[in-house]
Formats: structure tokens, C-alpha cells, sequence
């Protein structure tokens, strides 16, 4: 197996913080050898070693050197050491403050094969990016001489980290129907036994430094295509486990060989140390564009759309019309929502993706005209992959069609409105279908573009780029599956950077998704629908035919769409778009407004049918809400009590004091002291009280009454620090 040359050059890595510094110096040390210093790490490229670079955090830091990438080339595994290495050029400045730093080594042994080594960098930001590049001056070919993926992208020693841990980011939990982050930790029994761990983060540490490998792909747990692989004496390989390429799959002179980026970073500190660090990451450097990262209030149509059906017995579509839509931008506009998102519906064929003159005769003119003099955004909503049968797209894309072993994929109705095929976004219809969005953005002024309806697998035809008719539709399918996140990813960086404060949401509602890390290099994810389906709770299907569980005002779906705030020490939770409600009675509106303002930041629901009152209480508190907003973001997490518990406390203070505090309790009186210092701008409501400690902390007091006598409900509280 080809990680056993990996393990090879992992023996000769760290074993201790004493030996490793002492081992590896040499190789750190002469002035020549390349590097990147980020303040509070540093990089180091090597060329003849026992590994291709190394990583190194500041002050007392252990050296971590990463052994060279192993691809099975032409039947045999090649070890992409390289007897030489330079810097191709000066580093790139990026969008989003980071550098782009690019090496180019020849890879010993090997003549006319090249390694391209690219790192991208922030300055006091200790993660960092990379991905490599196979580059060949004669002709060869990526093989698979056991029947399967053979590459090994990097290895490392954790020997002298006592603790490790798997962070897997994408097991769909069946309880709240939504993806969640697990932590499982990797003991010595499964080092000893060589068992895998699937991540994509791996985690290790001793009492006073943490390290974090990650690769950036994604896919529904336990769907590998990459894993880490351990050993007996604590190495660590990242193999490629299935679709990574396709036996065959040339590399020459204008056909290099692309890896998956990959991440890796080290804090001096404890676990707390490194969560910040990474959180900060994927906030501020993981995207090239920050549009994403802001948070903004968003509107979307569907659940009223979906009550018109569960509810009313009519059509999803019975009230899509410019009608409907400017008295839900009123109250929207009132409520204080910035993004206004038009769900399945507004147009008149997948594929082509123009408005229907039959539900919006302007062309949603009037609806653009109307957000431009309220200061909102257009959001649409679009099947990626489906196209219409009498589509134009079709027609010119015919030869884009998912097939699944020659035959096309049954059509399906999309939405009430017409049968549609299925297209490949990894062929050329995914670039041609980004510019289509771009020139939306022309046509329509749309900025927010939400992307649902896309499966991890269902294509496996030859001529889409993902294997050719030499390789078996198994291998084929799983090659598309590998790349379609990449692809969805490619599809949301082309449409970010010609339209610099596009959104691309990619709805993760449903398992089977790719749900990961890549495509959080350029988009945003929808979680959460209208909660868990019935037959998750196994019982009967209700007489409106409505699946949805937590489809109501109350407690209980906010308990579902709040659970998920665990991905908030990792990744903040403003790229998790969760929609509350905003239905009256008050005791509701508070619910879903404490809940939001923790930087899911998503209302749906029957907008006109809120009462003035509620209107105004929603627009009142949300102002309240943006003038932190951006502290709350950037503020790491802190909780008290499970969600659901009594009290269940959300603290999100930034550095700087602002930021929100929001309390949910049954009846009683409950008091909470903040962790961190706060702005003593405050403001609450007439049932909470706020004093401050010598530490500059706040004292929080807060009655909880309900007015339901029997079986009395949960309320909440918010209080804002650094409000106006």
C-alpha cells in the first residue's frame, strides 16, 4: 500500500518536542532554504529531505514536517520528493488579505516530472492553505494498479501529541434533520489497530500546543473519499479513497494533475486556543470574497409557499405572483429584512431561469423597483442541474445530461412548473451555466442565488470530464460524486468574483448531500427546512399531507433550528442560514428573535398575516441586532444548559464588549454572569435587569411569566450590549 512509504518518512519526523527541534533544525536552519512567516507561524519548503516542507508556530513551537505527496503514476508509486525547489514568482495579494505563495521543485528520480507547491497565507493567521500540482513534461498517466485510488496526499507524526481527535463536520443527525459536528476521539487502540478516521479535520495536542490538518472537500458521513489512515507509532497518512481520479487520467505538458486544498495550522495553548484560531479562519481568510461572511437579514417564500399546500390544500404556486410578493416586500421592509428570496417558482423554465410573464407580466421589474427604493437585495431560488425539456439550455447542452449507464435519468416536474432533465455540473454546463448567473445579475439585479436539488451522485457518463468509456460506470459515477462539490464551489467563486457581493447558498436540507469544507470557500449553506420529517419520529403522516414536523410557531422548532449552533466554535454560524418564525403571538416573535440574532439570520412564514404590533417588535429589535451584528459574528461562542434546558443562556460578546446575551427558560427568576467584559451600552426589556461586576462583567436578572397556565411554554430575553 502506497502510505507505507509515508510511514516510512513519518518515523523520521517528530517523536518529541525535545528530539523534534533537535532532529529537524538542521534542515530549518540555512538561510537559503524557502519560507513564508506569518507572524505566528512559519513555513519552510525543503528539497532533498525527509519531507517536503515543514510547519512551525511561534514561540516554542514543535517543527511538524510534512512528508511529500505519493501518486501511483504509470503502475508504480512515486514519491513526489524534490531534489530542487524555487519560488515561481512574487507572491499574489488576494481578495481577502492572504497571499498566494507558489513553489515549483523536480521531483527526484523522475525526470521531466514536476511538483507545484501552493500555499495561501494570512499574516497573524497560523492556518494555512495548500494544495499541490503534478506536472509532466512527456505524457503519463494516473493509475490504479490495485483497483483502487492510490494516492497519499501527506503525512505527519503526532508522536509527541499525546491526544487526538476526529472532527467529522458532516454526519446527518436524524434527530433534528440537519447536518451536525461531531467530535470522536482516537485513542491508542486505533493507532495500534491502523483504523481510519474520515474528518476531514483531525485534531491533536499535548498541554500546551494544538495542531489541525484538514482537507477541504464533502460528502455525507460515513461517504469517504478521503480518510486519514493511522499507525501503530502515531503517523498519519491522508489517502485518497475513491474518485479522486480516474485510472488513466493523463498528466502532460498543458494537462496538470489538481489536487483538493488542504489546511494546516498550530496554536501555542489549549483546544480553546485552537478553536478560536480556526473559527477566526474560516471567517476572515478560508473565502476569497466576504460577502458570505456578512451577516444581513434574508426573507425567503417557501414555508408560505409550502402552507398554501399542507394548509390550504392549493398549489405551491398559487400565490406566486407581483401581487403577493410587493405586500410580503412591505412588511419585509418593515420588519428591517435586507435579502429578499423568491423560492421555487418565479420562473418559467428550469435551465433557461427567466422570469414567467404569466406570475410576474414585468418580469419582476416592479419587484426590483421596489427593493431598490426600500435598500433590499433579490434573491432567487434555482435548480443547478435541472433544465427543462423544451429549454434553450437543453437544446445547446443536450450532450450534458446526467446518464447513469447510458440512459438518461428519469424527469421530474420541478416545482408545478415544467419536466426537467438533469444536467452535469462538472461538464461544461456547470461554467456555462455560472455565466448565466452573472448575466441574471445584469438582467434582474439578483445577488443572492439559492442552489437546491443537488445530489452527491446520479452521473456516470463518459464524456463529461469525469472518466472516459475506459473505465467502468462505477468509477465514473464516484469520480462525479468526487468532483460535483468542487464544482458547485467553482460555480459560486465564478459567480462571487464577477459580482463582488454575490451569495451563493447551496441548500443542505437533506442527507445524501455534500456537505464539507470546499464549498465554504465560496459560498454559504441553507441547514435547515421545516425540521425533521415524520417518519424520523416514527409516527403516522398527518391528514395535510405535511412531512415537515417543526412546521409551527413555538419552542419546539426553535429547539431544532438553535441545535446546530455547535458548528459556531468551528465555523461561524452566520454560513449556516436557518430561517425562524415570525407568526404572532408575541411569546413567539421573542423566541425566534433571540434565537436569530445568534447569527443564523433567516425569518420565513406568512408575512402579512403578522400583526402591526409584531411587526414593529420585529423591526425594533433586529435594529437593535445590526448595530452588533458584526461583533456578534466575530464573538466566539459561549453557552450555559443544553438547548431546550431551563436556562438555556447563548453569550456572543466580541472582544470589544458588544454583542448579545439571550436567555430562554421556563418560569421562574434566573440570574447569569457573563464571561467576557461588556460595553455598558445596554439594552433590555422591562423584565430583565443589568448591573456590572468589578470585573466589567454583566449581572444579568431576568423573570420569565408565561401566559399559559397549563403546561406553560418557554420565553426568552435579550440583552444588547454596545446598542445606541
Amino acid at each position: 500500500m502506497n502510505s507505507t512509504a509515508f510511514r516510512a518518512l513519518a518515523r523520521a519526523l517528530t517523536v518529541s518536542a525535545g528530539v523534534a527541534i533537535a532532529a529537524l533544525g538542521s534542515y530549518a536552519e540555512p538561510a537559503d532554504l524557502p519560507s513564508i512567516d506569518v507572524g505566528v507561524a512559519t513555513v519552510t519548503v525543503h528539497a532533498g529531505g525527509a519531507f517536503l516542507w515543514d510547519y512551525l508556530a511561534k514561540g516554542g513551537g514543535q517543527r511538524h514536517g510534512v512528508a511529500a505527496p505519493v501518486f501511483n503514476i504509470d503502475g508504480r508509486d512515486v514519491t513526489m520528493a524534490t531534489g530542487s525547489i524555487r519560488l515561481l514568482g512574487a507572491p499574489i495579494g488576494l481578495p481577502n488579505g492572504c497571499r498566494e505563495t507558489a513553489f515549483l521543485g523536480d521531483v527526484s528520480g523522475e525526470a521531466g516530472l514536476h511538483l507545484k507547491v501552493v500555499f495561501r497565507t494570512a499574516e497573524n493567521d497560523p492556518v494555512v492553505r495548500f494544495h499541490y500540482e503534478v506536472l509532466s513534461d512527456t505524457p503519463r498517466s494516473l493509475t490504479k494498479t490495485a483497483g483502487t485510488d492510490r494516492i497519499s496526499y501527506l503525512g505527519l507524526s503526532l508522536a509527541s501529541l499525546p491526544e487526538a481527535t476526529e472532527l467529522r463536520l458532516s454526519e446527518f443527525n436524524e434527530e433534528f434533520h440537519s447536518y451536525m459536528p461531531v467530535e470522536r476521539v482516537l485513542d491508542a487502540r486505533l493507532f495500534a489497530d491502523g483504523e481510519e478516521a474520515m474528518g476531514p479535520v483531525l485534531l491533536a495536542g499535548d498541554a500546551t500546543e494544538q495542531l489541525l490538518v484538514a482537507y477541504e472537500h464533502g460528502s455525507t458521513a460515513p461517504d469517504e473519499f478521503l480518510h486519514y489512515r493511522l499507525a501503530p507509532d502515531r503517523s498519519v497518512v491522508l489517502e485518497a479513497v475513491k474518485g479522486n481520479y480516474w485510472s488513466g487520467e493523463k498528466i502532460g505538458p498543458d494537462s496538470p494533475f489538481s489536487t483538493i486544498w488542504f489546511e494546516l495550522g498550530a496554536v501555542r495553548g489549549d483546544r480553546l486556543a485552537l478553536q478560536r484560531a480556526y473559527r477566526n479562519f474560516v471567517l476572515k481568510h478560508l473565502a476569497l470574497r466576504p460577502a458570505t461572511r456578512r451577516p444581513q437579514i434574508f426573507y425567503n417564500t417557501w414555508n408560505y409557499q409550502e402552507r398554501l399546500k399542507s394548509w390550504k390544500g392549493r398549489p405551491y404556486l398559487a400565490e406566486m405572483n407581483a401581487d403577493r410578493m410587493l405586500a410580503e416586500i412591505d412588511v419585509a421592509h418593515r420588519m428591517g429584512i435586507e435579502v429578499f428570496v423568491i423560492d421555487a417558482g418565479w420562473f418559467e423554465k428550469p435551465g433557461d431561469w427567466q422570469p414567467s410573464l404569466s406570475r410576474f407580466p414585468d418580469g419582476l421589474k416592479g419587484i426590483k423597483a421596489k427593493l431598490d427604493s426600500y435598500g433590499m437585495k433579490l434573491g432567487l431560488w434555482f435548480g443547478p442541474t435541472t433544465v427543462a425539456l423544451t429549454s434553450r439550455m437543453l437544446k445547446t447542452h443536450a450532450d450534458c445530461t446526467q446518464t447513469l449507464d447510458g440512459k438518461a435519468r428519469d424527469p421530474w416536474v420541478v416545482w408545478e412548473t415544467e419536466s426537467s432533465l438533469w444536467c452535469c455540473v462538472v461538464s461544461r454546463y456547470g461554467q456555462d451555466f455560472a455565466n448565466l448567473l452573472i448575466q441574471l445579475n445584469r438582467q434582474l439585479g439578483v445577488t443572492y442565488f439559492k442552489f437546491d436539488s443537488v445530489d452527491q451522485y446520479g452521473c456516470n457518463d463518459p464524456g463529461h470530464g469525469h472518466g472516459t468509456s475506459s473505465n467502468s460506470g462505477k468509477e465514473r459515477g464516484e469520480c462525479y460524486a468526487f468532483q460535483m462539490p468542487l464544482a458547485m464551489a467553482r460555480i459560486a467563486e465564478t459567480v462571487s468574483s464577477a459580482i463582488p457581493d454575490a451569495i451563493c447558498d447551496f441548500d443542505m436540507t437533506e442527507s445524501g448531500r455534500s456537505f464539507g469544507l470546499a464549498y465554504l470557500t465560496a459560498g454559504k449553506y441553507f441547514l435547515i427546512n421545516n425540521g425533521p420529517y415524520n417518519q424520523n419520529y416514527d409516527r403516522p403522516l398527518p391528514p395535510d399531507g405535511n412531512w415537515n414536523l417543526f412546521f409551527f410557531p413555538g419552542p419546539a422548532r426553535d429547539w431544532i433550528c438553535r441545535s446546530p449552533l455547535v458548528f459556531d466554535q468551528w465555523i461561524p454560524s452566520t454560513l449556516f442560514l436557518t430561517h425562524y418564525l415570525p407568526d404572532d403571538p408575541e411569546e413567539n416573535q421573542m423566541l425566534s428573535l433571540a434565537s436569530l440574532v445568534l447569527g443564523q439570520d433567516g425569518i420565513w412564514g406568512d408575512l402579512p398575516a403578522v400583526s402591526e404590533g409584531g411587526v414593529a417588535r420585529m423591526g425594533a429589535i433586529l435594529g437593535k441586532y445590526k448595530q452588533v451584528r458584526d461583533d456578534v459574528a466575530e464573538a466566539f461562542p459561549v453557552r450555559s444548559g443544553p438547548v431546550g434546558g431551563t436556562p438555556e443562556v447563548h453569550e456572543k460578546i466580541a472582544p470589544n464588549g458588544r454583542g448579545v446575551v439571550v436567555l430562554f427558560a421556563r418560569p421562574g427568576t434566573y440570574r447569569y454572569v457573563t464571561s467576557n467584559r461588556v460595553d455598558r451600552k445596554v439594552w433590555h426589556d422591562d423584565a430583565t435587569r443589568v448591573t456590572f461586576d468589578d470585573a466589567g462583567r454583566a449581572i444579568i436578572t431576568a423573570v420569565f411569566e408565561s401566559r399559559q397556565a397549563e403546561f406553560p411554554k418557554a420565553g426568552a430575553h435579550l440583552v444588547f450590549f454596545g446598542v445606541d
